[in-house]
């Protein structure tokens, strides 16, 4: 019974080998298509240009194609103007000699000395010589980031050293660190990779007047040691425990610079809630 089970199998195994042989998958220019690569995109308007790619998903050697564009801002909150905050340098549309591919449309930003938040605008495609359908991504959003921000000086990569109060050397630990501006608050920045990358984002307040920084207790940055859930306070002077109703305190420097000390873990969920994981002094370096 297992002998005529396994002759059977074997049997139908080379069929299906035969078949894919004999049948292989074709790509054929009625499967071409139209599309940018991504949704969205962004540059800092004090860069000097930034290139949107455009595809043409079909056979190398087919007759060459024009797509064509244009720039909206319907529906936009804060709408990047062309001519003003940005020129189109690839003019209304980019062109594919071999019939497929990836061809940029260029984009400048323009810089101005003034803060008036993140703007964007939409690049659609119109149309093609070819006919050929959209895919899926027919418009993106270009996001032209505002390098005037009053928290620009605290905005970008940091390498966190944080010393241990449990075991100084021992148990330091360094983190990489990033800060954006809060759209809603531009005296908020939000912070991601506190303990280790991938770490939930908590939200820090910025004083300019006093150069400080403060975050509100009990902001949670997830299982960032495999052990539950930490969530951030602010720890004692002996470094043996967090205080659950203070934020946390630094101070901020006008080289960019960070300091921020008795920075507490708090494990909140799972076999060992309730304990401190450790409490930190932490110096954070822009790069």
């Amino acid at each position: 019974m297992k002998n005529t089970h396994k002759i059977l199998y074997i049997v139908i195994m080379v069929v299906i080998f035969a078949s894919c042989k004999n049948d292989p998958i074709m790509f054929d220019s009625s499967k071409t298509f139209v599309a940018f690569t991504t949704a969205s995109t962004s540059v800092a308007e004090n860069e000097n240009s930034l290139n949107v790619p455009v595809m043409v998903a079909g056979l190398p050697g087919s007759p060459a194609v024009t797509v064509s564009f244009e720039v909206r801002t319907e529906g936009i909150a804060n709408p990047a103007i062309e001519g003003t905050d940005f020129t189109v340098v690839s003019g209304g549309s980019v062109e594919f000699p071999d019939g497929a591919g990836i061809a940029n449309i260029n984009i400048h930003p323009i810089d101005n000395d003034l803060f008036d938040g993140n703007k964007s605008f939409q690049l659609v495609i119109t149309s093609n010589s070819k006919n050929y359908p959209n895919g899926a991504e027919s418009a993106i959003t270009v996001t032209l980031k505002d390098n005037e921000h009053p928290l620009a000086k605290w905005i970008g990569t940091y390498i966190v050293t944080a010393v241990s109060y449990g075991s100084p050397g021992a148990w330091d630990e360094t983190w990489l660190v990033t800060t954006e501006p809060d759209e809603n608050d531009v005296n908020k920045l939000i912070i991601s990779g506190i303990g280790a990358e991938g770490s939930d984002p908590i939200k820090a307040t910025l004083d300019l007047e006093e150069m400080s920084i403060s975050l509100a207790p009990g902001q949670l940055i997830g299982d960032v040691y495999t052990f539950g859930t930490i969530a951030v306070y602010k720890g004692t002077d002996a470094g043996d425990d967090i205080i659950l109703d203070e934020p946390l305190l630094g101070v901020i420097h006008e080289d960019g610079t960070i300091n921020i000390d008795l920075w507490g873990h708090l494990i909140t969920d799972g076999q060992y809630s309730g304990q401190l994981w450790d409490v930190f002094n932490t110096t954070w370096t822009k790069q």
